[in-house]
């Protein structure tokens, strides 16, 4: 895709106050990803004017306008799907690829991309191009992994969702509570309702369907996916535990090796195990747990954990923007 000024690429990131905006901005900067000039914008009515960084400069958040975009080769749409929703539309009018990671998009005609998974399908012409929800992408992954050895007859999914996914609030809330909690006090409970410190329950925001949909467009619509989200005491990073069985019968060691053979998934080392903090900023898919199913024939467990800020938002939607800009296809 070519340019539309002779000075290079010109990139936008909505809502960059976001912590999936912020890593966005972190991880163009570690790539090196090259472009004349980033814009960030507002689209929630909230962060105009705000002062944040670019490569450690100094820059002002701007209100999203049809002028601002029209400037620009491609936009990462972060923050809340409501806001964004009329700009993405203006894709085509204003010549700019849109790659939405408004959970849950609001983008009917965008096409799902992940790294990995089909980013060999994004081509210039993609107008629209959206990046899943954090939970659909490493699951996406896992299955896309099984299915180069077998299909993939049943897969049900148990996932503790973080603080992280309700963003800064979410998480000071939780630290809050933890606080309050340890000292035997009040807890607050604005963002969430009803004590998260040392809990676990069913999320109240969950999408689940929205989420499978997505899983099964990006593997097979014959796949038949469940999934059950609940909400943790984490920060961040999602937790997976997957049940799965495939048309033929797979031995843990065909399994594990087909994992190790792909760099989007990483194990530990020894007798080390993988937990949920463990995800921090890691690129990786990381998987703690391959095991046989001991009393249902073919079905094994797959226990993982990922970073729902990088691997499964900010990199999938960079990784994305370098395939429709420059022609890549890496999947790191």
């Amino acid at each position: 895709m070519d340019p539309k000024h002779a000075t290079g690429y010109r990139i936008g990131i909505v809502n960059p106050l976001t912590l999936v905006g912020n890593e966005v901005k972190s991880i163009l900067r570690e790539r090196a990803f090259p472009f004349d000039r980033i814009a960030l914008l507002d689209s929630s009515g909230e962060g105009a004017g705000s002062l944040t960084e670019i490569d450690e400069e100094p820059a002002v958040v701007a209100a999203v306008s049809a002028a601002e975009l029209e400037d620009l080769d491609l936009v990462f749409f972060c923050g809340p799907p409501e806001g964004n929703r009329q700009w993405i539309e203006r894709a085509a009018e204003d010549r700019f690829v849109a790659v939405d990671l408004s959970q849950p998009s609001t983008a009917e005609d965008g096409k799902l991309a992940v790294a990995g998974v089909n980013l060999e399908d994004v081509g210039a012409s993609d107008e629209v191009i959206v990046s899943p929800h954090p939970i659909a992408i490493p699951i996406a992954l896992i299955l896309h992994q099984i299915e180069t050895m077998a299909p993939i007859d049943l897969c049900t999914a148990t996932v503790v969702q973080p603080a992280s996914e309700f963003e800064q609030a979410g998480v000071e809330e939780l630290a809050k509570q933890t606080i309050s909690v340890l000292n035997i006090q009040t807890v607050p409970h604005e963002v969430f309702d009803r004590q998260l410190a040392f809990n676990l329950y069913p999320a109240v925001e969950r999408n689940e369907e929205f989420v499978v949909g997505q899983i099964r467009q990006l593997i097979d619509l014959r796949t038949e996916v469940g999934l059950l989200i609940t909400q943790g005491t984490i920060f961040h990073g999602h937790t997976f535990s997957l049940f799965l069985r495939a048309k033929e019968e797979l031995t843990t060691d065909r399994i594990l090796t087909a994992f190790r053979s792909n760099p989007i998934f990483a194990f530990a080392e020894g007798d080390q195990q993988f937990g949920t903090i463990d995800a921090a900023g890691k690129d990786e898919v990381l998987i703690a747990e391959v095991r046989q199913d001991g009393a249902i024939r073919g079905g094994f467990w797959v226990w993982a954990v990922c970073d729902n800020l990088r691997r499964s938002s900010a990199l999938n939607a960079v990784l994305i923007a370098e395939k429709v800009l420059f022609g890549g296809g890496g999947v790191n």
